[in-house]
């Protein structure tokens, strides 16, 4: 990245690096005697991170699960869309999540419970699996009225 005349011109705000990002490349560059045009750069970052801070975008890194990619955009024109479905977003994440981990719980209770051998056991495996469902069922309905909070 520290190639004469192209540093600067990477789509860093397009992809919702923080513009601090110049730092780095003046110390890494630096070292091989490049010096970044920081107007150049600047410029660069501006039109990046105004097609950055859109709701569908936020929606998207939301999804993602990339809560910190706000910083980006506090006082960006978008900043306030872009913030709220990037909460939103983060909601559907979080809740795919937990049905992910209850997904893998289900299986490893099921594997206990085609080797258990004691009553109590499976009645016990049973109980928690068939709360594990209903968990599913209300995170499936959550899920889908998170979904229609999207852009």
């Amino acid at each position: 990245h520290c190639q004469r005349n192209r540093v600067g011109r990477r789509p860093d705000g397009a992809r919702g690096a923080l513009e601090s990002r110049l730092a780095d490349y003046t110390d890494d560059c630096g070292k091989v005697g490049v010096v970044p045009d920081a107007t150049a750069y600047r410029k660069g970052w501006d039109t990046g991170i105004a097609s950055f801070c859109t709701a569908a975008n936020g929606w998207r890194e939301g999804m993602q699960g990339h809560a910190g990619k706000d910083a980006a955009c506090a006082g960006q024109p978008g900043y306030a869309a872009f913030a709220r479905y990037l909460d939103a977003g983060m909601q559907v994440y979080r809740t795919n999540a937990q049905m992910e981990r209850n997904t893998s719980e289900t299986q490893r209770l099921q594997k206990r419970l085609e080797t258990s051998t004691s009553d109590d056991e499976k009645r016990r495996l049973r109980d928690e699996l068939r709360e594990i469902d209903h968990q599913q069922y209300t995170l499936r309905s959550r899920m889908a009225q998170q979904q229609m909070q999207g852009p």
